[in-house]
């Protein structure tokens, strides 16, 4: 038990979890059970979300690892050399990985033929709440003429209220990344943010514009009705705003109670999409984390 957290790590995963091709959080049973992996109740444990990445040796091409073996494809993920699946068999996905130790006693790699360099949880992601932004200074920049106008914004979050006064006509793109789900929004986060993006103030008579109110709009629903969303999800709600959009400003109002330090796959996303378009990601920092600390 580390922090609080239940850790169970069978040994023949232990070296490649100490070379880094292993996800830690895929063996924190804590974590684990609060997403619903874990089966309760004598039930089977949930189908296992995976981020599989390919080898050094294919990222700079970033292709990524296909046809593996007790999983079901989800979605390419290109900006990481990635693809997104679900283990529903795990341990034929496990052994398939492990073919070369089991025949040659090393547990250098993974087997050459799947082409994995590391395989992550698809880890699921909340909406973060935001505070006022009323003492930033906005009327001073709307002075100078700074009002967003001509810069389209995407919203990665839980879609938009396309009735709400203060967003009619200010959407250009929108689009869904939840299965089932469309882009409108039963849980209030993602037009509460949009709102504070680029909200015209049209419902309050102009008292609660929003910090760019001539901003173009482009929303993207990445997490669920229920504020929920998986990594890579988010990421593929990243790749669409900045390549496919060339927005230049996204802003991602959501976070995990995770600790990153930087080499996760939405970390990997942020440096890749921010390199080759330009585009600046805001993202939620602080409202998660131990004391001290600044989670996002």
């Amino acid at each position: 038990e580390v922090d609080g957290h239940v850790r169970v790590v069978p040994a023949e995963a232990e070296p490649y979890l100490a070379q880094g091709t292993l996800d830690p959080r895929l063996f924190d049973v804590t974590e684990l059970v609060a997403q619903g992996l874990a089966g309760k109740g004598g039930k089977a444990p949930a189908p296992l979300p995976l981020i599989v990445t390919g080898t050094a040796a294919q990222a700079k091409s970033r292709t990524a690892p296909t046809a593996l073996a007790g999983t079901t494809r989800v979605r390419a993920l290109p900006s990481i050399g990635a693809t997104a699946v679900t283990a529903k068999k795990p341990a034929a996905f496990w052994e398939s990985l492990t073919e070369n130790a089991r025949k040659t006693g090393t547990t250098r790699s993974f087997a050459a033929g799947t082409g994995v360099g590391k395989v992550w949880l698809d880890a699921k992601v909340e909406a973060d709440m935001a505070e006022s932004n009323a003492q930033i200074g906005t009327p001073q920049a709307w002075e100078a003429g700074l009002t967003g106008k001509g810069v389209k914004v995407a919203v990665l979050d839980t879609g938009i209220d396309a009735d709400h006064p203060d967003l009619k006509g200010r959407v250009v793109a929108s689009k869904s990344f939840i299965e089932g789900q469309e882009v409108a929004d039963r849980n209030g986060h993602g037009t509460h943010t949009a709102s504070t993006v680029g909200g015209s103030g049209a419902a309050s008579d102009g008292r609660e514009k929003g910090v760019a109110p001539d901003a173009d709009l482009a929303i993207g629903k990445v997490l669920s009705d229920a504020g929920e969303g998986s990594e890579s999800q988010i990421i593929a709600g990243m790749e669409w705003a900045a390549k496919d959009l060339d927005a230049k400003v996204v802003s991602m109002s959501l976070g995990s109670s995770e600790p990153s330090d930087g080499t996760d796959p939405m970390a990997q996303a942020v440096n890749t999409l921010t390199e080759e378009t330009g585009a600046l990601f805001v993202v939620a920092a602080g409202n998660y984390g131990s004391p001290g600390s600044i989670g996002s």
